[in-house]
């Protein structure tokens, strides 16, 4: 089994050839595409967890069309490249990141309702988009609430909470294909438990959700039920990405409360925590928290729950490589025993899942 120093190592840096070309190339796209492009951000800007090194190139669009000709221009010229939404549930690599992330945090727009529809971009908020919806009288999403990412990531793994998941409202999502918008019907996604069928290299763009309308008090009541069980349940205000891991699949076994059993929480590795609060999060606190304390943390858990319970608990967090090319599957650091399935990215866009009860 590979260390977790072992799981964060990168490739041999590129020749200063390749890399001026790929500024060039990215120089020119930002141009074409009327959108921001910038240098020397850090993920430890940009991700919950606060940790994470330098990326090459950001690229901020503001618009879906103008977000759609960055990822076909991009997918075009064959620069490594990935989306990032909210970055909440993303661990970026402490070292520098050799491609291109394209944000998705401005393409937000408004919500736009009609009936019991509404029409909503990737980057728009989801738990701004839960009270809106509230105010509206319209039921359906309320549970997502406390899901502090955007739409996009919801879309990307079916998000969920207290029995309820986003892919049972889409009516249908829109899509950038070869530079273009493209919708798609809600009922041609396979949904299921934190994954969707979206293919690696789809961006989201934005969707149409179809809810039911209801009393708004009713739902603002069930809205702060919900919250008041994440206040009691969830490390409020930390640093965190969420679950690390998900529960084990058709076995109901609670990944948190196994994790508390084996007297896990407070564990500690630099600035890597097991939250007190709930043992299926781990949070970074202090200036010098790294990446790679978090993962180390991680490692040694997945290795207890190997060998005590004989179970290979999947990663519900996703890990971010420094090197595009080498990463598992084009998601990120190369993770033990998870080469067989796909794993559930924020290639495209980050989001926790935040479940009613442990976890």
């Amino acid at each position: 089994m590979q260390t977790a120093t072992e799981l964060l190592e990168v490739s041999e840096p590129q020749n200063t050839a390749d890399a001026t070309g790929r500024d060039r190339a990215v120089e020119e796209i930002a141009r074409r595409c009327s959108v921001r492009a910038e240098r020397g951000r850090r993920f430890a800007e940009l991700t919950s967890l606060r940790v994470g090194g330098v990326i090459d190139w950001l690229m901020l669009p503001e618009t879906e069309e103008g977000a759609a000709c960055v990822a076909g221009a991009l997918e075009a010229s064959g620069l490594a490249w990935r989306v990032l939404g909210a970055g909440s549930n993303v661990l970026a690599d402490d070292r520098e990141h050799k491609y291109v992330v394209l944000s998705m945090r401005e393409v937000k727009g408004g919500a736009s309702f009609d009936g019991d529809r509404v029409s909503v971009s990737a980057g728009f908020s989801l738990p701004r988009l839960c009270v809106e919806a509230a105010r509206q009288g319209l039921s359906g999403i309320e549970g997502l609430g406390g899901i502090p990412g955007t739409v996009g990531g919801a879309l990307w793994m079916n998000a969920g909470a207290y029995g309820q998941e986003i892919g049972q409202v889409v009516e249908s999502v829109r899509v950038a294909r070869a530079g273009r918008v493209v919708e798609v019907p809600g009922g041609e996604v396979k949904w299921d438990y934190r994954h969707t069928s979206f293919k690696e290299g789809e961006l989201l763009l934005g969707c149409t959700l179809r809810l039911k309308p209801d009393d708004p008090e009713q739902i603002k009541a069930r809205m702060e039920e919900a919250k008041r069980k994440r206040f009691a349940t969830q490390p409020h205000g930390a640093r965190s990405a969420g679950c690390f891991f998900k529960n084990p699949p058709g076995s109901g076994i609670s990944t948190g409360k196994m994790i508390d059993e084996m007297g896990l929480k407070g564990e500690r590795r630099g600035g890597a925590v097991v939250s007190p609060v709930h043992a299926n999060f781990i949070v970074t606190e202090g200036e010098g928290a790294r990446a790679e304390d978090a993962l180390r943390l991680a490692e040694e858990i997945r290795e207890r729950f190997r060998r005590e319970h004989g179970i290979e608990l999947e990663y519900e967090v996703e890990l971010w490589g420094a090197d595009r090319e080498s990463s598992q599957e084009g998601v990120g650091f190369q993770v033990p025993g998870a080469g067989e399935e796909k794993p559930t990215p924020d290639t495209r866009y980050p989001t926790p899942s935040v479940e009613g009860g442990e976890k």
